[in-house]
C-alpha cells in the first residue's frame, strides 16, 4: 500500500474515539494490515464518556460545545451567574487554550481547575481552522474540578466579549459513563535477548489523521522491515488505544507487563503529527545519550529536512513515551507539529505532507531494523 493509499483508507474511518465504532473499525482494519504477522485486538476496558448537553446561554447567544471529558457535571439546571476572567470573583470563568495545554498529566490547567474557585469554566480552544479542538482528559477515570465546557475557537471573541462585560450567563455540562471497551493491536515477533518495543497510539478525539496517521504508517511500515530482516532480538509492537484519555491503552498493557518497558532494549515511540502539512517541526527526544542525534541523521539520510529537527537528549517525555520514562524505561521518541491539533479539519488530503510522512516512515524502519540486529543493544 502506497502512503497516498494508506491516509486515504486511514481517514475513511471518521472519528475514532476511544469505543466508539471507527475505534473498533479502524483497529480490526489495522489487525489485519498485519494478521500474517500474528497481529491480535487487546481488549482494554475503561469508563466511556457519553457527553450530553454542553451549551453556555448568555447575552441572547448559545454556544455549543463538548463537555471536559474529565471534568465535573452540572446536572440539568446548570450552573448560573456572572462571566468572568480566569481567576476572577466571577461564578463562570472564562478563558483560551491550546488543544496542547493538558498534554501531560498534572498539566497547568489541571492544577487551575484544581484550586479554582468558579462555578463552572467556559474555555475556547484556538487551532488553525478554529474548530473544536479538545483537551485530553488524562483522569478520565476518577474526575475532578467544577464542570468544564469546552467550545471552539471561532466562539472565542464572543465569549471573551461576554467576560469582558461581565455578562449573566447559564451554564449546563451534562453526560453519563458507563462501562466500555477500545482495542490496542498488538504483534510479537520472536527473538532473544531484550526486547524492541515500537510504540504508538492509535485513537483521538476525532479523524485526527495527520495527528495519528503518520504514526501508524511508521508503524507498519517498521513491522513490515523487521519481518522480513534478520534479527536476534524480539519484537512487540503496540498501536494502544485511549491517547486521548490518559494513555489508557499503554498503561494497560504496561500495568500487566512490567518487564516490558522496564527490560526493553528500547520503547520506540511513535508520536503525534508524523508528517503533518505547512509545519515540518519534529522533536527527537531520547534518553539514552546520542541516541537522537543519530536518529536525526537517519532522517535527514531518508529525505526528512534536518534544519526543522531538534533532537534532544533528556528533558521531560510527552504522550506515552511519558509512560515509560516514568517506569524507568529507555525510549526514543518522535512528536511532530500540526496546525490542526485535536480538531475535527485535520484531514486528508490537506494536514498530511506524504514527504515527509514517507521520510519518517523509511528512517523508523531503518532504525528499527539496526536496534533489532544489534546484539547487545547500540550504546
Amino acid at each position: 500500500m502506497t502512503p497516498e493509499a494508506f491516509f486515504a483508507a486511514y481517514d475513511g474511518f471518521g472519528e475514532r474515539r476511544s469505543g466508539g465504532s471507527g475505534d473498533l473499525h479502524s483497529a480490526q482494519w489495522l489487525r489485519d494490515q498485519v494478521s500474517h504477522l500474528g497481529a491480535v485486538l487487546v481488549p482494554t476496558p475503561f469508563q466511556r464518556f457519553t457527553p450530553g448537553t454542553a451549551t453556555l446561554e448568555s447575552g441572547g447567544f448559545t454556544l455549543h460545545g463538548l463537555p471536559l471529558f474529565d471534568g465535573g457535571l452540572t446536572g440539568p439546571a446548570g450552573v448560573q451567574g456572572r462571566l468572568g476572567p480566569l481567576g476572577s470573583a466571577a461564578a463562570i470563568g472564562v478563558g483560551e487554550f491550546h488543544p496542547g495545554a493538558a498534554s501531560l498529566p498534572g498539566n497547568a490547567f489541571a492544577q487551575a481547575r484544581a484550586a479554582s474557585r468558579h462555578a463552572g469554566l467556559v474555555i475556547a480552544l484556538r487551532i488553525k481552522g478554529d474548530g473544536l479542538a479538545p483537551l485530553n482528559a488524562h483522569d478520565q477515570h476518577a474526575p475532578f474540578g467544577p464542570p468544564v465546557l469546552q467550545l471552539a475557537g471561532h466562539d472565542a471573541a464572543r465569549l471573551l466579549a461576554l467576560a469582558e462585560a461581565g455578562a449573566e450567563g447559564r451554564l449546563v455540562v451534562e453526560g453519563t459513563r458507563a462501562p466500555a471497551v477500545s482495542h490496542s493491536v498488538r504483534v510479537d515477533l520472536p527473538g532473544a535477548g531484550p526486547k524492541l518495543v515500537i510504540l504508538t497510539p492509535r485513537t483521538s478525539w476525532w479523524t485526527s489523521t495527520a495527528e495519528r496517521g503518520g504514526g501508524i504508517l511508521a508503524w507498519l511500515t517498521a513491522l513490515r522491515a523487521l519481518a522480513s530482516a534478520s534479527r536476534p532480538r524480539p519484537i512487540v509492537a503496540l498501536a494502544s488505544c485511549g491517547h486521548e484519555l490518559g494513555h489508557f491503552g499503554a498503561r494497560h498493557v504496561f500495568d500487566a507487563e512490567p518487564a516490558l518497558v522496564r527490560d526493553a532494549s528500547l520503547v520506540l515511540h511513535l508520536g503525534a503529527n508524523l508528517g503533518a502539512a505547512e509545519d515540518p517541526r519534529l522533536t527527537v527526544r531520547s534518553n539514552v545519550p546520542d541516541l537522537a542525534p543519530r536518529m536525526q541523521r537517519a532522517l535527514e539520510e531518508a529525505g526528512y529536512p534536518g534544519g526543522a529537527i531538534t533532537a534532544a537528549t533528556g528533558g521531560k517525555a510527552n504522550g506515552e513515551a511519558h509512560e515509560v520514562e516514568t517506569r524507568g524505561g529507555r525510549y526514543l521518541s518522535l512528536i511532530g507539529s500540526n496546525p490542526w491539533f485535536h480538531a475535527p479539519e485535520d484531514r486528508w488530503p490537506t494536514s498530511i505532507d506524504l514527504p515527509r510522512a514517507a521520510a519518517i516512515a523509511r528512517a523508523v524502519a531503518a532504525m528499527s531494523v539496526l536496534w533489532a540486529q544489534a546484539e547487545p543493544a547500540p550504546a
